[in-house]
């Protein structure tokens, strides 16, 4: 895959992580189905007070997580991350489904536990690009390095500078293009509003198909006799 391929996959990844985190924020009182750092907190805090059904739900969403990510270092060991890059679209696409059919009424953090593990997959699957840690899942980190490309750049002129403002400006862009349409999704139709995310799942499963080289010429001639 050439690095514009692997930075167009990235960037659209990430609208898909933006509207799996608005979805979550606006469809399950307010919880964060893409991190794991609220849920941690909480579930030391559910463990102190001694409210052990709640811990254990969120006990689960934890494993939910971990399971992602242990699932595609084990097929990174095997050399098949691209493989899994495809897979995490595939996966999303499942939670997509699953998450449509879970109740209002269910815990919040339960009815995510689909969420938990497709943005875990994804996290792990989509973690670098066209030669950049980002995450496609949430913007923390990704706007502290689009402000230090952005300032190094105003600074020094460094163009490698530059190329770094611009990866992250992307990513944080098309991420907050998934929030708009999220938005927009869920609150035309509730929690049903996550099939909206499908058409996002297109242009990332394209740009992982590969690409066919140009072929010689007399290669080809050869080839045929």
């Amino acid at each position: 895959m050439s690095v514009r391929q692997e930075t167009r996959a990235h960037h659209a990844m990430a609208a898909v992580g933006g509207f799996f985190g608005v979805y979550a924020l606006l469809t399950r009182n307010a919880t964060f189905g893409s991190s794991e750092t609220s849920n941690l907190i909480y579930l030391v805090v559910s463990g102190l007070d001694g409210t052990w059904g709640p811990a254990l739900i969120r006990l689960g969403a934890m494993l939910c997580y971990i399971a992602g990510i242990v699932l595609v270092v084990l097929q990174r060991r095997q050399g098949r991350l691209g493989r899994m890059r495809g897979c995490s679209i595939v996966i999303d696409l499942a939670a997509c489904l699953l998450l449509a059919w879970i109740p209002a009424e269910t815990d919040p953090i339960l009815s995510l536990y689909p969420m938990f593990f497709a943005t875990a997959v994804q996290w792990v699957a989509y973690s670098q690009a066209a030669g950049f840690n980002c995450a496609t899942i949430f913007s923390t980190n990704n706007l502290r390095q689009f402000t230090e490309g952005m300032t190094e750049y105003l600074c020094s002129r460094d163009e490698e500078q530059l190329r770094k403002w611009r990866f992250y400006g992307g990513t944080l862009v098309c991420f907050h293009l998934g929030v708009a349409w999220g938005w927009w999704c869920v609150t035309r139709w509730g929690i049903p509003g996550i099939y909206g995310c499908l058409p996002l799942l297109i242009p990332p499963a394209v740009f992982q198909l590969p690409r066919r080289q140009n072929q010689d010429p007399a290669a080809a001639a050869k080839a045929v006799r």
